[in-house]
């Protein structure tokens, strides 16, 4: 009989099932949408209530494309974006639609916090940065906002732990992502009561869920759960992956100096060590997936989300002309990009749509636009935009000690040579692309296979189931062009200081 492991990738929009072989192939992959919802300006929430069923219909269909024997499924693996927060009631039921990690409410939650000096406290157990879309600054949100749902609050979870949850009827985390939030004692891996006091909140204490390991079977998939996916009863399901982990898992990074790099919903900058580089200056550092070692993070909603929102926007026509050729509209951004050389366009852009990692009422925008400039310039220079970006939180972790030779590159970016090769140049490093596209999702069904038994660990897993695709090095005659506007990019990020606080004020 063959085997075949499942990954369930639950992103901020897209709920994704994707199978692999025992090495690492793709057999096939199915999503369904769920739109994002903004109710109030700052707010960006997903709807539980069909979160599940959406999931439940991507997974029957990937068994079923796939034409493979549900018995022939040995392990299942969730992953899914970090942060936001996932609420159940006392009942075990959703208690309120799921918030999204890019969503800014609780930006004053963050200014009152920092008015208090309370970071110096709170690192020495997060090992992290105050930003608005993490839980422990959504559940003061509650508290002080939504009272009423807050003392209805039984479970707090991440996105990947309820769909775990509507798979097995058990509620439990995972160490990586949970130690992403704030509300974990990250050196010590444990729940502390001192840390919630810090923050107000030392009532959700009961409801953080119990933590495993990432290839810990934390259930088994329910007869209900078999009913509603086409999965068979009893396939064991793991504890699962914080999502920008799994891509780094499965892009093959599982050894301390190894950096990833995700152009995605997030720009996710990460190097795997082994002893924490905690520094208070640094977006996050966190346990690693892989027992032992630790993670170094710099990241920010500012990366290819934006590429998302310029092409539903303005890209109609762009649309209709992949349409007509049979090929991607991502596909004719990149041709309009690769028109255009290095240096070829003036305008900047700043990739704040959804955040930033400058301040939290930073906006984004074009600068330098002229009557000639065409679309070509402008997505060119939204490209380079998010290069930039994610060089800022690279020259972060260089500076905390961070020593980098080599990328392993994921995420949608990684998808356009174009855009890697800007990454390359940029940052004056070589990028390496894996195989296949369902990157998270392999990250979780590898960790599945250790739980199965199939791979002995993660080293044994990514041997047997990564492959490099490419390999693109800097071109040197490049850098200095883009170093240069990156320079400019960052002069008008100090300009824009006082106009994002005068607006930030306007708004309140």
């Amino acid at each position: 009989m063959a085997e075949y492991l499942l990954g369930v990738d639950n992103g901020s929009t897209v709920s994704k099932a994707a199978i692999f072989d025992l090495a690492g192939n793709e057999i096939q992959v199915a999503s369904r949408t769920n739109e994002l919802d903004y109710p109030h300006p700052g707010w960006t929430e997903r709807d539980m209530k069909t979160l599940w069923p959406y999931t439940a219909e991507a997974i029957r269909e990937a068994i079923t494309k796939a034409n493979i024997d549900p018995k022939e499924i040995i392990g299942i693996g969730t992953t899914g974006h970090g942060n936001g927060i996932y609420l159940l009631d006392k009942e075990s039921q959703p208690l309120r639609p799921g918030i999204a990690s890019m969503d800014t409410r609780a930006a004053n939650i963050i200014d009152e916090w920092n008015e208090r000096n309370l970071h110096p406290k709170a690192f020495v157990y997060t090992l992290q940065s105050f930003w608005p879309g993490q839980p422990n600054a959504l559940l003061a949100w509650f508290k002080k906002h939504e009272p009423d749902i807050y003392a209805r609050i039984g479970s707090v979870l991440m996105i990947k732990d309820y769909v775990k949850y509507c798979l097995t009827g058990e509620i439990s985390t995972d160490y990586a992502d949970f130690g992403g939030t704030s509300l974990m004692d990250v050196p010590r891996k444990s729940y502390s009561k001192e840390l919630l006091e810090l923050f107000g909140i030392p009532e959700v204490y009961d409801a953080l869920p119990p933590p495993l390991e990432s290839f810990d079977i934390a259930g088994y998939v329910t007869p209900e759960a078999a009913k509603a996916t086409g999965l068979m009863a009893g396939t064991p399901v793991v504890g699962g992956v914080f999502d920008v982990q799994g891509s780094a898992l499965g892009a093959g990074v599982v050894e301390a100096g190894q950096v990833c790099i995700v152009a995605g919903t997030w720009s996710i900058n990460e190097i795997v060590t082994a002893e924490p580089l905690a520094d208070p200056n640094l977006f996050m550092t966190n346990v690693y997936t892989v027992p032992g070692l630790w993670v170094a993070m710099e990241a920010s909603a500012t990366s290819a989300t934006n590429l998302e929102w310029f092409v539903q926007t303005f890209c109609a026509e762009e649309r209709m002309q992949a349409k007509e050729r049979g090929i991607s509209v991502y596909e004719v951004c990149n041709e309009m990009v690769a028109s255009l050389p290095p240096g070829g366009t003036d305008v900047i852009f700043h990739p704040f749509l959804f955040g930033s990692n400058v301040q939290a009422t930073a906006r984004a925008g074009f600068y330098g636009m002229a009557a000639w400039h065409t679309k070509a310039h402008l997505l060119r220079a939204l490209y380079e935009g998010i290069v930039y970006g994610h060089l800022s939180h690279i020259e972060k972790l260089r500076a905390a000690g961070a020593k980098m030779e080599v990328v392993r590159l994921t995420g949608g970016g990684s998808r356009s040579p174009v855009w890697t090769q800007i990454f390359a140049d940029a940052l004056q490093l070589p990028m390496e692309v894996a195989e296949g596209t369902e990157l998270g999702a392999r990250g979780a069904a590898i960790s599945a296979g250790i739980g199965a038994g199939v791979y002995r660990d993660y080293a044994d897993a990514v041997a047997k189931a990564v492959k490099l695709a490419r390999r693109q090095e800097p071109n040197p005659e490049a850098t200095p062009a883009y170093l240069a506007r990156y320079a400019e990019y960052n002069r008008l990020l100090e300009a824009m200081q006082e106009p994002w606080d005068h607006l930030s004020k306007l708004g309140q």
